[in-house]
């Protein structure tokens, strides 16, 4: 049981609701106020209660009983769906950070953002504290979604640092910055590491709430609540990803598969880029380098690019759902080779119609073997 996720309802239980320890319920946040107490609907009945974590109005929970002698205690559990989720996290390839809450950590900065400057002029204005700002910033920036007319240079800068700095290879890269300074090899800053990594960011607003100041705020203000509770289950999030990264490898397998959501503007835009992240090295064969991107864009639809690297050689497949978009492609295949050419010294471009490839861009990865399986580093 975790401290930080127990309601306790400062009511008697109505004569008419019989609960029991293990009972599960489903509470509804109505309204959120000072000292974390909240107004909550429990179903059959509305009380107020003591909430041991940040919530704001809306919040949908599901809970247990804990306790039903004298006072009600409930204790914050994962819904059937999240719970299904982890157990496939668990079997499936590697998830980093959720679109969810990537995004909700983005709009609760956004709507805090917003507040500070509506209140700036009233008796009571919500400030942010001098050392939250840079972090508040940061992630903001780092969670901005990607433009796709952007040029090849800056999206490629642009993903390198989103998934290096996802926060799943934090500790990585810190022990080996230490040991490239330690052996005089490297001058790799711990600091750049810990200012710019995803989880660093996300691990200093955790600290921070948990702090006098930060409970005072989050007491206060729905806004500091809710921007506490979204980089909460962002952490958890990712520390569920390097949970899955650290499991035993089933047989000889020499990589992970990892899979990056990525933010991209409006609702009808979505990416997904999955990358080989090498296990060990592969003794006695040449390495190589193997990702993948989906793309669903408003006009074209489905789209899927599989890029290999061996030797200096690119290949790029890219699948399409209909012989239409494959023509369109095609006539721009001259454009991608010249874009492609000056970094590589041979390049093959190929485009096929196979929407079994684009529907099986995540469940080809729950194999044992297959082609997927390449020793990959960014």
């Amino acid at each position: 049981m975790e401290i930080g996720s127990i309601i306790d309802i400062l009511r008697s239980l109505p004569e008419s609701v019989a609960l029991k320890p293990g009972d599960l319920l489903n509470v509804k946040v109505l309204e959120a106020f000072e000292n974390r107490r909240a107004l909550v609907d429990l179903g059959r009945f509305r009380a107020m209660a003591d909430i041991a974590f940040p919530v704001a109005a809306g919040d949908e929970l599901r809970v247990m009983v804990r306790e039903t002698q004298g006072r009600l205690s409930l204790q914050l559990v994962p819904t059937p769906g999240e719970a299904a989720s982890s157990a496939a996290r668990a079997a499936g390839p590697v998830q980093a950070a959720g679109l969810e809450s990537l995004q909700q950590v983005r709009v609760r900065i956004d709507q805090l953002t917003d507040a500070i400057q509506r209140l700036s002029g009233s008796q009571k204005p919500l400030q942010l504290p001098p050392d939250l700002r840079p972090v508040t910033d940061a992630l903001r920036h780092f969670l901005e979604p990607f433009e796709p007319g952007s040029s090849a240079e800056t999206l490629a800068s642009r993903l390198k640092g989103f998934c290096e700095d996802s926060g799943l290879f934090l500790e990585h890269h810190l022990a080996a910055a230490l040991k490239k300074t330690a052996d005089g090899t490297g001058m790799a800053s711990a600091e750049r590491i810990l200012t710019s990594d995803l989880k660093a960011r996300l691990a200093f607003l955790k600290g921070f709430f948990e702090g006098a100041i930060g409970r005072n705020l989050v007491h206060d203000s729905r806004e500091f609540a809710g921007l506490a509770r979204a980089a909460a289950e962002l952490l958890a999030d990712i520390r569920a990803g390097q949970e899955q990264l650290a499991q035993p490898a089933p047989g000889p397998h020499p990589f992970h598969m990892v899979h990056f959501a990525l933010p991209m503007p409006g609702e009808r835009c979505q990416a997904e880029l999955k990358i080989a992240y090498g296990r060990r090295p592969a003794a006695g064969k040449e390495e190589g380098h193997r990702a993948a991107i989906l793309l669903e864009l408003d006009r074209m639809g489905a789209v899927r690019a599989d890029l290999t690297l061996q030797s200096h050689r690119l290949n790029v497949t890219i699948f399409v759902s209909d012989p239409g978009m494959r023509n369109l492609v095609h006539r721009h295949a001259s454009e991608v080779h010249e874009a492609l050419a000056p970094y590589f010294e041979h390049v093959t471009f190929q485009v096929s119609v196979s929407s079994r490839k684009i529907a099986g861009f995540v469940s080809e990865d729950w194999r044992s073997a297959g082609e997927t399986q390449v020793d990959v580093r960014i």
